[in-house]
């Protein structure tokens, strides 16, 4: 087979399971395709475990990532309100109090970020700061809490999804194994016929391609872009053809035209056009 991933192993394998669902199974090989099949059930439910497992953790992370937003908007904060109060500089707001600026305080992992935060605002308070920027302190280290909350839920739903995929790789090769005994047995069995050995093991999209239908649609595609210029072309024949026509009142003109000092003999000539 390759080089596969985990979905399209699911995929090939219930792929090949649908494809001897349709044909009549030699004895010999029906052994093997059960046990394929029980291989291949294993694994698939191994798998949508990990799946499941993996979602759930997802979630977690999701909302570790909620949490650390509004830790940094509330760093943020405390830095514009240190600078209000004339307790930093616009430069680095944190300055003689952390040893992280409101960027590097924001940009560390989420775990060291909220010892880094209480270090900060406890070394700021000692400033007796005003009431705006205390708030600020107290919002940053509730936020803080938050976040060390958020990654406690985390542990659990990691390590669940660890066991999950460890569980699902482990059954990979029985899986593996019991395939390649059934396509042995199957090319023996269908060893003059190999057309139908390959149909049974192809790779996904190998086959039932529809070439004829595809072959059909452009040429009932070209049909009405062959009769487009056709008609066109007879189109614009015919008033090529009726200029001529017209034309002839033309060459009359000028032998009407000899008494060119008389205007009514132009009359009669303009008679024929309502005709």
């Amino acid at each position: 087979m390759g080089k596969t991933n985990i979905g399209e192993n699911r995929s090939y394998g219930a792929a090949v399971l649908e494809r001897f669902g349709a044909v009549a199974v030699p004895a010999p090989v029906r052994p093997y395709l059960a046990a394929f099949k029980q291989a291949h059930a294993e694994y698939e439910a191994a798998a949508a475990r990990a799946d499941a497992a993996r979602d759930k953790r997802d979630t977690a992370l999701e909302a570790v990532g909620a949490a650390d937003d509004t830790f940094d908007e509330s760093a943020g904060t405390l830095a514009d309100k240190a600078v209000g109060a004339g307790l930093g500089k616009r430069q680095n707001p944190f300055a003689g109090y952390s040893t992280h600026s409101p960027s590097q305080l924001t940009s560390l992992p989420y775990a060291a970020e909220p010892k880094a935060a209480r270090d900060l605002v406890a070394a700021l308070l000692k400033k007796k700061p005003p009431s705006d920027v205390a708030r600020a302190a107290a919002k940053l280290v509730k936020d803080a809490a938050a976040l060390e909350a958020a990654l406690s839920r985390l542990t659990r739903p990691q390590a669940a999804l660890a066991k999950a995929l460890a569980d699902r790789d482990a059954l990979l090769p029985a899986w593996v194994k019991a395939l390649q005994k059934l396509k042995k047995h199957a090319a023996a069995a269908w060893d003059e016929d190999e057309g139908a050995y390959k149909a049974l093991f192809a790779p996904l999209g190998a086959i039932q391609r529809p070439k004829k239908r595809r072959a059909k649609a452009k040429a009932a595609e070209a049909k009405p872009a062959d009769a487009k210029p056709a008609d066109a072309k007879a189109a614009e024949a015919k008033p090529a053809d009726a200029k001529p026509a017209d034309a002839k009142p033309a060459e009359a003109k000028p032998a009407e035209a000899k008494p060119s000092d008389t205007r009514p003999a132009d009359a009669p000539a303009a008679a024929p056009a309502p005709a």
